[in-house]
């Protein structure tokens, strides 16, 4: 009768079928049970009036069912029936959304809205629980027409993958929005790896849909979706790179970890890839344009990601950070960045006190400045006053760096000493190779007198002439008659 109507109706048909389904949807759940025990009561009580036609006091005293039960009966009815509320509230709460629609109405409802309303289909099928139903929309498999083909728009568009029902980006908000991501996983899963998924076209539109889901996740910063959906894209070096990702979100040490070993494994996983598809790749050549980002990494860059990756790792545990956020010691980002440069010699600097062939062999992988390295973890012990490990790392770098670069992370030591703690370190002083610097540490100690000494010994007049003003400030007036002397002589 509705369809009759419907097909009469001269109007736009679409805002009445949403008000019938908006007046469907708003009515209670049937108790169909219920309704099929009045039927019986109605029938077993008619059936015992002789009149073939019930009068109108007597049609309702049958319909007055309550009476007909007892006390205790009413009572229990009443009690299961406040339970079946609470167990519908915790169910829903538990499970997610139940619709209070039967089969026959949640039925009648889709049959409306496929033939006069498809762009509200897909909210209607959330609104119900219907995840998977409304997933299935958007895949070739799932809507056949009457002639058994595949359609997934009744009219051509220009993206094949926007749909009467709409569009990716509008199933991948309501998957968001219901907590259904997963079961967009599971919908896609089943179909790649079913014994029948081997159209060329069919794998085709997957696997755009999937790019598509890709760049929604990404561009939403929802990556371990993202994560899971290039898995399933099976694109090994974008997984990687996501993993990467998710170790800069960690919040813990065995998070970051887990995710630096799938991304290590994925990065294994596509070199092995491209080995066994390199004869593939010369016969087959792809030109850059129609080329994938992963695709474009060299084998080269996807070895150096799998290095620097496991470079992390070994951070991560060195440096044995449990909790907080594990961006802070990340050795991933833009070389030219300042920032990035910054924080790759924080790292490195830490690790030098303890892990000096770790650092070591990081300064070199990520041609980060030695020197400057070297003098910030010197200065740092000084500070801390931790004389044994500065012994121990000058040990450490003594002959893998140059003389003046030697000097260099001394002085750095020698000034916190000299400028913080007001102290006179000798030892490290005399460690110094050039005199020039000898002289320099001397004055900052307050050591005019020897910096004289080593200056006159070495020759040099320059240096005897800055300690002569340094002295004339310091109104040390032994020391600068002894310059003035030896500056008379040699002058």
């Amino acid at each position: 009768m509705e369809w009759q109507a419907l097909q009469q109706f001269k109007g736009d048909a679409p805002p009445v079928v949403l008000d019938i389904i908006n007046t469907i949807e708003g009515g209670p759940p049937v108790d169909v049970s219920s309704v099929r025990s009045m039927y019986e009561h109605v029938a077993k009580s008619a059936a015992t009036i002789f009149d073939d036609s019930l009068s109108a006091d007597s049609y309702l005293n049958v319909l007055y069912m309550p009476s007909t039960f007892p006390r205790s009966e009413r009572s229990r009815q009443s009690r299961d029936s406040l339970d079946s509320q609470f167990s519908s509230a915790n169910s829903y709460l538990e499970d997610g959304p139940r619709s209070n629609l039967d089969s026959v109405r949640y039925a009648e409802c889709i049959h409306y809205l496929q033939e006069y309303a498809r762009p509200q289909m897909l909210a209607f099928m959330f609104r119900h629980g219907h995840y998977a139903e409304a997933c299935s929309l958007f895949f070739p498999s799932s809507e056949p027409t009457a002639e058994g083909e595949t359609s997934l728009s009744s009219v051509p568009r220009s993206d094949p993958l926007t749909t009467d029902y709409g569009t990716i980006d509008d199933l991948c908000d309501l998957c968001l929005g219901y907590g259904a991501m997963s079961v967009l996983e599971d919908t896609i899963l089943a179909i790649t790896q079913s014994p029948t998924y081997h159209d060329t076209t069919v794998i085709q539109y997957m696997n755009t849909v999937l790019t598509r889901i890709c760049n929604y996740c990404e561009m939403h910063r929802h990556y371990n979706y993202l994560y899971n959906f290039l898995v399933l894209k099976g694109d090994h070096v974008a997984s990687g790179l996501c993993c990467i990702q998710l170790f800069m979100n960690s919040m813990s040490q065995e998070e970051s970890l887990k995710h630096l070993g799938h991304a290590k494994t994925h990065f294994e996983e596509a070199l092995s890839v491209r080995d066994r598809t390199i004869e593939a790749t010369k016969l087959v050549s792809r030109t850059a344009r129609n080329k994938s980002a992963s695709e474009k990494l060299t084998r080269e860059m996807i070895m150096k990601f799998s290095t620097r990756v496991s470079y992390q790792m070994d951070v991560v545990k060195a440096l044995n950070s449990v909790d907080g956020p594990q961006w802070k010691t990340s050795l991933f980002g833009n070389p030219t960045d300042p920032e990035t440069l910054r924080r790759r010699c924080m790292v490195v600097e830490t690790l030098a006190e303890k892990h000096f062939d770790l650092a070591f062999r990081m300064l070199h992988e990520f041609d980060l400045p030695v020197v400057d390295v070297y003098a910030g973890v010197a200065a740092s012990l000084a500070e801390r006053k931790k004389g044994g490990q500065l012994t121990e790392f000058l040990k450490n770098i003594r002959g893998t760096i140059e003389d003046d670069e030697w000097d260099q992370v001394l002085g750095a030591a020698i000034n916190v000493y000299a400028n913080k703690h007001k102290e006179r370190p000798d030892r490290l002083i005399d460690m110094l190779i050039s005199n020039h610097r000898k002289v320099l540490a001397c004055v900052v100690c307050g050591r005019l007198k020897s910096a004289f000494q080593i200056a006159s010994r070495s020759g040099s007049v320059a240096d005897v002439q800055y300690v002569a003003h340094q002295a004339l400030h310091a109104n040390a007036l032994p020391v600068l008659d002894m310059c003035k002397q030896w500056l008379a002589q040699y002058m």
